[in-house]
């Protein structure tokens, strides 16, 4: 009885907010609306100019992303003076509202008034609106949802509703008074409500919350008269204070803006203009209210599109009032992108806050990114970056994270103070519901007295609400709830330093067990990124050639951003929908021609003309040996000398022409055509591939039978088994499409590929190879396979036409290797993964990342299984199995679909990992030398010269501010290595700076002697 009787006052309370709710806009007075179409996306000062007309209730005004102005006018009746007049304006999309005179005043999206999940469609009346009685707003108005636009898993190839479908439609456009009491007593139960939903069910502070708010209906008696009285008896509860032991959250307005995902990156800008809009409005309503935004991408959006608004923006950054937060350009992937990449994120995006506001932000803001490499910790140290903030990690599949407030320690033993928000997301309400347990389930609430919370609405939500920032405020002292304050994540972290040494720490990677399909989906677009990071190195490094000032700085720069926009961690994983990718591929494809046209330039400056004459770059600092594809305009009967007059092997077959040559590293080769052409070639008799060290054999089918080391005389594959198999999976994940890769995938083989049809290629002093043509499903696949003399190495160069569903192509190679771990290629260095299952945590990590290579080493050998443009190694006891392409039909019902092009290599070695040229092998699949027709040069080396074997040097550049060039070094063998660099430059000074190029040492002696620990990056600054 006492149970049901409690029960029925907890509805009771519930039925009377909902009517409270409903009386706090007691009138409506319906707006005159008109629209126009903007096809062009106008700005504000143009967009009175459209034509426009008239739009009633329910009618639709655009479909799937269309633009429109819409125009909205009113009346204030007179006896509404005095009293708070607000507009309601539900149009069915998204839409930024502005004053007449052109003031951006908030963002609105469609959804009901206090719907809490993202509803924004309250916008106040400006005084000038108020007193002179004439409501007068435009909308820049997009026709789409929140998220997107409604689509189907599976759609039909000739569906409308292939890629989406929308319609908006005006629902609301009308104003009326804003009765504050009642918004006030509603906030008020929302807190109560909160709190009995989270409250112990036998305890006293639940029970006295209950009868309180039924004390309360009761002196409300159904009359908007006793409003004051009734939120004067909430308050006798609500107003006890909290418990001295209690906990206290920093609360920091926060707005997650994906820069791309379910809507194009042209549409994030209008998300962003909204959201920064919505906050500043609120900032200036709320005094102590802060609000944090990361990825200065956005804010110069926001600088490019709404600049009177970014003014606003930066003033409130002047008060403190915004938080410029994370020192990445975007919130970008952390599995795929380059070493490289991710110094440039936090260099472009820290140099951007610098410049603009004055602030050196010190903290890594990604709640939403796919997993954490380990060569994280050290890149952020190196950057000025002391401190980490995610929570993807509670996404775990199967293991719960033992850590909310940690030391992460990376792979060279670098440390970043690391807090994932125990709220475990970043859009919390700022209410009962998500503090109460945030605080329970807070892992270091024995030692430490805060945690952060993130709250609002973000993806075009708009960030906070009013209703959000008065809860909070209502939560500042409360009993039974973590005690709130409004601040920043900067200040939150500067106080968490205090208790380092009281925190556990975690080492390696952040292994995110869930979206692991995200490694390969939108193969294509990861393949433009590998490439376009090796060529934008590759540029660089050839532009040292001239003198600092001629460097093309402001088209790197660009091409750079590009690119950083691109690895934001919903587009390069391959989370997106079709548009994303289509526009993206466009870009890569514009900044490939970029850099393709900025190294002619510079080989016009640096080089000179010669109409017989090729010049190979190699901008590799270890020296590169092996094969470089010849222009097709080469004639396959000529041969090539160089300057010695010595003839370079060069071979042609399948309309393709090769040439082997052997280059030091950062060197320069001048060859010339010649008519001579002494190369001794004839077909492969049989489907063997042999030269001096090594012996492949293969089967009919295209398979690998066997491969004999012949310095050892051991087959690397254990008997009966066969290597470069082809097989086609059943992949359809539980719950995310795109994302992810559900382990039961190993036991749904679909088929192996059937070889149609084989031929020999030539064999010659340049290489001999093999031509196969695999069935399988429904997609065809064709591999060249290229054994290059006097190296092991086994390339297989592939094309596939891909036209498959919810499948998935591996390719698997058994090796007869016993270790008990797996070296993957990850940012500037490796890690080890256990190759057995004997916990959950090795069990949940079935699925891993691996960059250029993945390598299976005893102390005596090993084999690498390399690539130039995949991402996830199956982590198995003795297989280098790769994941070749995925066909998700969600977001993107065509991902993938049609020819994808990329090279993988088999690769026995000598010693294990750190003794063999693995790496140098994986750099050169990545790298080959710069060609260039036409052009000779009696240069053969760049001024830079490195004497190391564990020590790489992977970038050239000028800095960023200054005219002096930047040199990166990196000890790539996981041990200490030695050297000598040496400038062969006159009158040059060397200092020693961190990764955002500021100094941190004197001028150091020329040459330099080197001695950097495992894994260790060192930059250094160069003047000549």
């Amino acid at each position: 009885m006492e149970k049901k009787l409690e029960q029925m006052h907890v509805r009771r309370i519930e039925h009377f907010q909902a009517l409270i709710g409903k009386r706090v806009l007691p009138d409506r007075i319906d707006l005159q609306v008109d629209y126009a179409p903007d096809e062009a996306s106008v700005p504000f000062s143009e967009c009175r100019s459209l034509a426009y007309q008239p739009l009633s209730l329910g009618d639709t005004w655009a479909k799937n992303w269309k633009r429109a102005w819409l125009h909205m006018t009113g009346t204030v009746p007179a006896e509404w003076d005095g009293t708070e007049v607000v507009a309601r304006i539900d149009i069915g999309g998204e839409g930024l509202v502005f004053s007449p005179d052109g003031i951006a005043l908030q963002g609105i999206t469609n959804g009901s008034v206090f719907d809490l999940d993202f509803a924004r469609d309250l916008v106040p009346l400006t005084e000038a609106m108020r007193s002179n009685k004439t409501p007068d707003f435009y909308v820049e108005a997009s026709a789409n949802a929140l998220f997107g636009m409604f689509t189907e898993q599976d759609p039909e190839q000739d569906s409308d509703k292939r890629y989406g479908k929308y319609d908006a439609s005006l629902n609301h456009a009308y104003i009326s008074r804003f009765d504050r009491e009642h918004w006030y007593l509603w906030l008020d139960l929302n807190i109560v409500t909160g709190m009995i939903g989270t409250l112990p069910e036998n305890g006293v502070r639940r029970a006295r919350l209950i009868t309180c708010a039924s004390d309360a209906i009761d002196l409300y008696a159904d009359n908007p008269a006793n409003v004051k009285k009734c939120r004067a008896r909430l308050a006798d509860e609500l107003g006890k204070p909290a418990a001295a032991s209690d906990l206290s959250t920093i609360a920091v307005g926060h707005a997650h803006i994906d820069t791309g995902w379910l809507w194009p990156v042209c549409e994030t800008v209008r998300k962003c203009g909204r959201t920064f809009a919505s906050q500043v409005d609120l900032i200036q309503r709320y005094t102590g209210y802060v609000f944090g935004a990361s990825q200065p991408q956005h804010y110069q959006f926001v600088k490019e599109y709404y600049p009177e608004l970014y003014e606003r923006v930066k003033e409130c950054v002047k008060r403190g009032n915004w938080e410029p937060q994370g020192g990445m350009w975007v919130e970008a992937d952390c599995n795929i992108i380059s070493g490289e990449s991710m110094v440039r994120q936090i260099l472009h995006g820290k140099k951007f806050f610098q410049r603009e506001f004055g602030v050196d932000v010190d903290n890594l803001w990604l709640p939403d990114v796919f997993g954490y490499s380990a060569a994280l910790p050290q890149i952020l140290q190196k950057s000025g970056i002391r401190f980490f903030l995610t929570q993807k990690i509670s996404w775990n599949q199967f293991n719960e994270f033992p850590h909310n407030t940690f030391t992460w320690r990376g792979i060279d033993g670098s440390e970043v103070l690391t807090h994932f928000p125990p709220e475990n997301n970043y859009s919390s309400r700022l209410n009962p519901q998500y503090l109460v347990p945030g605080r329970d389930k807070f892992r270091e609430k024995d030692r430490l007295e805060t945690f952060l919370s993130l709250f609002g609405v973000g993806d075009g939500g708009g960030g906070p609400k009013a209703e959000f920032i008065e809860t909070g405020s209502r939560m500042a002292n409360m009993e039974g709830a973590p005690k709130v304050h409004f601040g920043t994540a900067r200040d939150f972290f500067h106080d968490l330093e205090n208790y380092q040494d009281k925190l556990d720490r975690w080492t390696g990677e952040l292994y995110l067990e869930i979206h692991r399909g995200t490694l390969t989906t939108q193969s294509r677009i990861k393949r433009h990124n590998r490439k376009l990071e090796q060529q934008l190195t590759a540029t660089e490094i050839l532009a040292s050639l001239l003198p600092v000032n001629a460097y093309p700085a402001e088209e790197l720069e660009q091409t750079w951003k590009q690119l950083l926009i691109n690895q934001f961690h919903d587009i390069l994983p391959g989370s997106s929908i079709t548009e994303v990718y289509r526009v993206a591929e466009q870009e890569f494809e514009a900044c490939h021609e970029s850099c393709r046209d900025l190294m002619q330039r510079i080989a016009d400056q640096a080089f000179d003309d010669d109409p017989d004459g090729l010049a190979l770059v190699n901008t590799l600092s270890q020296p590169y040996s092996g094969l470089v594809e010849l222009p097709e305009s080469f004639d396959p009967d000529a041969g090539l000398i160089d300057e010695e007059g010595n003839l370079i092997p060069v071979q042609a077959d399948h309309g393709k022409a090769f040439a082997r040559v052997d280059m030091p590293g950062l060197s320069i080769l001048a060859l010339r055509k010649t008519h001579q052409h002494d190369v001794d070639t004839h077909a492969v008799s049989e489907l063997m591939l042999e030269n001096e060290v090594i012996r492949y054999r293969f089967d009919a089918n295209g398979t690998l039978i066997e491969a004999v080391d012949l310095e050892t005389g051991e087959n690397i594959l254990p008997d009966g088994a066969k290597g470069n198999v082809l097989s086609l999976y059943n992949d359809r994940p539980n719950d995310w499409d795109a994302w992810d890769v559900d382990l039961f995938y190993e036991k749904n083989i679909l088929e192996i590929a059937q070889c149609t049809a084989w031929e020999p290629l030539s064999r010659g002093d340049a290489f001999q190879g093999l031509h196969f043509e695999f069935t399988i499903g429904s997609s065809t696949v064709t591999q060249d396979v290229y054994l290059a003399e006097g190296t092991k190495e086994l390339r297989f160069a592939t094309t596939v036409d891909w036209r498959e569903k919810h499948r998935m192509l591996r390719v698997a190679f058994p090796v007869n290797i016993h270790t008990e771990r797996e070296a993957f290629d990850i940012q500037y260095g490796h890690v080890y993964r256990p190759t057995h299952r004997n916990t959950s945590w090795d069990w949940a990590r079935f699925e891993c990342v691996g960059q250029r290579y993945a390598d299976l080493s005893d102390r005596d050998r090993g084999v690498a299984l390399m690539n130039d443009c995949k991402y996830g190694y199956r982590l198995a006891d003795g297989v280098l199995d790769l994941n070749l392409l995925r066909a998700p039909t969600y977001p993107d019902p065509d991902a993938d679909q049609g020819l994808q092009y990329f090279n993988y290599s088999l690769y026995p070695h000598r010693g294990d990992l750190a003794d063999a040229d693995v790496m140098a092998r994986a750099a050169m699949l990545n790298r080959e030398p710069l060609l260039f027709e036409g052009k000779t040069t009696s240069k053969q080396d760049f001024p830079w010269k490195l004497e190391s074997e564990g020590i790489s040097l992977e970038v050239v550049k000028k800095a960023e501010d200054e005219d002096v060039w930047i040199l990166r070094l990196v000890e790539t063998r996981g041990r200490k290595s030695t050297g000598k660099l040496t400038i062969a430059l006159d009158k040059c000074s060397i200092v020693e700076a961190d990764l955002m190029e500021n100094n941190i040492s004197g001028e150091l002696k020329n040459p330099l002697p080197l001695e950097l620990t495992a894994f260790e990056i060192r930059t250094y600054k160069i003047k000549a």
